[in-house]
């Protein structure tokens, strides 16, 4: 290769939009193009002589290395979607492909990775799938991710021969507080319920808005009734604390019913049947009625 074509060749390099590290074999960084300034925020002499490491986050570093070698041991090449460290601190994402280079006698000296910023497309996967399985007034899961989480739930509890319980809770007199003091508190009261429902149970178990003032409560790994019990009774009085919203103080209650897995049904349609029952029959109790609300 002549002179003249090399120093196009190193050019060419340097402009890519793409985002062009090269490393040797004990990944440290021995090359650097612009691109990579414009993605990481490193320029060429700070990155130099750096661990490619520095561009990854300190968590994700191992499994990336052992998926490139593994990859590269086996097709010659890797590619893939991994999360970026930026100079500044901040995370993005990136599409990524590495390749092995080598000497004049075919041996491996070090690696060309090839990077593209693909952070906006990731993060609009993500706020799509976030519409897609949460509510947006309360931002707790809906309907849709409850029951993906119950499928699961209902898989591996009868793997480990486990049980959880299922809640059902209706607020009694919502439609009142909606009708006579706007849906604008009539909103603020669901957003206050749902924190407040969360902050009554574990981080391992889930609650989620299924209806206009309905939520349910999947209950991990319980072990008997009593425990099903003593967490309503702990909700119950939760709700029952006075709602403050825009000046207006608010007085709600609630009505739950519940079903255990497997004793009430082993499905997702029989779980929620049994629940929703049991809670119409607590609020027919509360009202001394047999007409549901």
């Amino acid at each position: 290769m002549d002179s003249q074509t090399f120093q196009q060749m190193n050019k060419a390099f340097d402009y890519l939009f793409d985002a062009l590290v090269v490393t040797d074999l004990q990944g440290i960084i021995t090359d650097w193009n612009k691109g990579s300034e414009s993605l990481y925020g490193y320029s060429k002499e700070e990155a130099i002589g750096q661990p490619v490491n520095i561009l990854h986050l300190p968590e994700d570093t191992n499994h990336i290395t052992a998926e490139v070698i593994s990859a590269v041991e086996k097709v010659g090449k890797w590619t893939g979607e991994v999360r970026m460290l930026h100079k500044d601190g901040h995370i993005g994402w990136i599409e990524s492909m590495c390749v092995p280079i080598f000497d004049a006698n075919d041996h491996i000296i070090g690696a060309l990775g090839v990077n593209r910023n693909i952070s906006d497309r990731v993060n609009n996967t993500q706020r799509l799938e976030h519409l897609a399985h949460y509510d947006h007034l309360t931002k707790i899961p809906n309907r849709h991710l409850l029951f993906e989480r119950l499928k699961h739930l209902i898989v591996q509890s009868k793997r480990n021969n486990s049980c959880f319980a299922l809640l059902f809770i209706d607020l009694d007199k919502f439609k009142f507080i909606n009708d006579s003091k706007g849906h604008i508190i009539g909103d603020q009261v669901l957003v206050q319920t749902a924190l407040r429902l969360k902050q009554s149970i574990r981080d391992s178990d889930t609650v989620a808005r299924v209806g206009g003032d309905e939520f349910v409560i999947l209950l991990e790994n319980i072990t008997n009734k009593n425990n099903v019990l003593r967490i309503i009774e702990t909700i119950t009085d939760t709700l029952q604390h006075p709602f403050s919203i825009n000046n207006e103080v608010l007085s709600l209650s609630c009505s739950i019913g519940f079903s255990i897995y497997p004793n009430d049904g082993d499905s997702t349609d029989a779980l929620i049947a049994v629940a929703d029952k049991a809670m119409y029959h607590e609020k027919n109790k509360r009202n001394g009625t047999a007409v549901t609300e």
